[in-house]
């Protein structure tokens, strides 16, 4: 607690001082240690540690000499999120064409699957084709879609999943053997409480059979539910390009650097046990907001750059790349007009499988010409050692990549050695803080490649995944 308040005092206080623009392991410390406090509590979205980490970021910005660029020109993006709580077993009651009644149990008869419920009593339509989801549509009707998984996802897409009272699809032919005995858990899903996307549960056994054989008629969830807005923001700092003598149009395109700081907050405690319950996420990401509070620095204090540039600290990236949804729909630069997204994840750590201390990897290193121009400007960046894991595919930069924009990962991580990911003994102790240096001014040249416009961007034959 002493050291997170001495560190407010340094970052905060009136008196202080810019960073140094010079990457140094004392500025990445300074900004990982605050963030993998206990005071913050794990920054778990729309907490109150979240809270305070989105200000002292914001304030790590304006010292690094960038300008602010969230709402109404401050440092702060408002993502509207919101957590949906059950304060009992939900229960559901189905109507036969005869008109009768059948109570179903949580558990047995059914699940809940996601969503926030209704509670009226509503009439039953069956989805078997794609132009039923839009006919059907009407908050009134609780729509049985009776398709495979891939028919489900894609009758969802199409809609968002709202404007109906209901969804139901199909479970296990078999009953369940077990009542649900407690609540479903909490969820954090994006948007207002009267955004949230409509309630969905799972049929199984008999009542599945009535259903699909067109015999219920009607259905009604009960449940008692608290919907309450969390306070959730990025933040978002620029720096405005000024083109080249030959390019003056470079100034209108962007370059945005992510990283994430939100993290998964605090563990359920052991019983009689007092243990440790902070999951501090010092490596996920605190390393990766302190690479891009670094390159911030870097860029402020040297020649304006060619392009434009936006520096993005997301929320929510844990629970869904919300944030980072979120400025995709409310960007500073059309999508068109953002040349590159480089994001920064887990580089607290060396790893021993692309050379050690101070060499990175590239996620999805073959779909674009990233990882071979950065090769050529001479740094250690090499392709994921671990496809397999999809890392690609795992943090901010892929809502960015989904969109058509090249958008790739910087890391370190290897997740054989470090075990400690999302628990509780993800702390700063454990990092290497002379490694996540060297690696910060090894992005460098990079880095300053797409500021300066000398680095085109471009996805190579089958890389881009908005085209699959």
């Amino acid at each position: 607690m002493l050291l997170a308040a001495l560190l407010i005092v340094c970052v905060s206080g009136d008196k202080a001082g810019k960073f140094d623009p010079e990457v140094t392991r004392a500025d990445i410390e300074r900004t990982v240690a605050y963030l993998a406090s206990d005071e913050l509590e794990g920054r778990d979205t729309g907490s109150a540690g979240a809270e305070k980490a989105a200000k002292f970021l914001a304030n790590a910005l304006a010292r690094a000499g960038v300008e602010p660029a969230g709402d109404d020109g401050k440092w702060l993006q408002k993502v509207p999120i919101t957590r949906t709580s059950f304060r009992e077993v939900p229960k559901l009651s189905v109507w036969t064409e005869d008109g009768k009644e059948r109570a179903c149990v949580a558990g047995v008869d059914f699940d809940w699957y996601s969503g926030a419920p209704g509670t009226k009593r509503l009439r039953t339509r069956v989805v078997t084709n794609d132009e039923q989801m839009i006919q059907f549509a009407d908050d009134e009707v609780a729509l049985f879609l009776d398709g495979s998984m891939q028919d489900r996802r894609r009758w969802l897409s199409a809609t968002k999943g709202v404007g109906f009272g209901l969804i139901i699809t199909p479970g296990s032919e078999k009953v369940g053997t077990k009542p649900m005995e407690t609540p479903p858990r909490e969820t954090k899903a994006a948007g207002t409480p009267e955004q949230q996307p409509t309630g969905q549960l799972r049929l199984h056994g008999e009542v599945l059979a009535l259903l699909r054989a067109g015999k219920i008629k009607a259905v009604r969830v009960y449940a008692s539910v608290e919907r309450v807005e969390l306070p959730a923001f990025n933040v978002i700092g620029r720096i405005r390009g000024a083109g080249t003598a030959d390019k003056p149009e470079l100034a209108q395109e962007c370059v945005v650097f992510s990283a994430h700081y939100d993290h998964i907050g605090v563990a359920k405690p052991v019983a009689g046990k007092d243990a440790d319950t902070i999951r501090n996420g010092a490596d996920d990401d605190a390393s990766g907001c302190a690479a891009v509070i670094e390159v911030a620095e870097a860029l402020a204090a040297g020649p304006k750059p060619a392009r434009s540039l936006v520096f993005l600290l997301a929320t929510a990236e844990e629970i869904g790349l919300i944030g980072t949804e979120w400025y995709i729909e409310h960007p500073l630069f059309p999508l068109e007009k953002t040349a590159c997204n480089l994001n920064f994840e887990m580089i607290g750590r060396p790893d021993a499988q692309v050379g050690g201390v101070g060499k990175l990897w590239l996620t999805g290193d073959e779909r674009s010409n990233l990882g071979a121009r950065f090769r050529e400007l001479g740094m250690p960046v090499v392709a994921d050692p671990r496809p397999s894991q999809n890392f690609f595919q795992r943090s901010d930069n892929y809502a960015f990549a989904r969109r058509g924009v090249v958008a790739q990962t910087l890391s370190t991580f290897d997740p054989e050695l470090h075990k400690d990911y999302h628990g509780v003994d993800d702390e700063v102790e454990r990092l290497d803080l002379d490694h996540m240096a060297q690696a910060v001014r090894a992005s460098l040249p990079g880095v300053r490649a797409l500021a300066d416009g000398a680095l085109s961007p471009e996805w190579n034959p089958g890389g881009d995944p908005s085209k699959r």
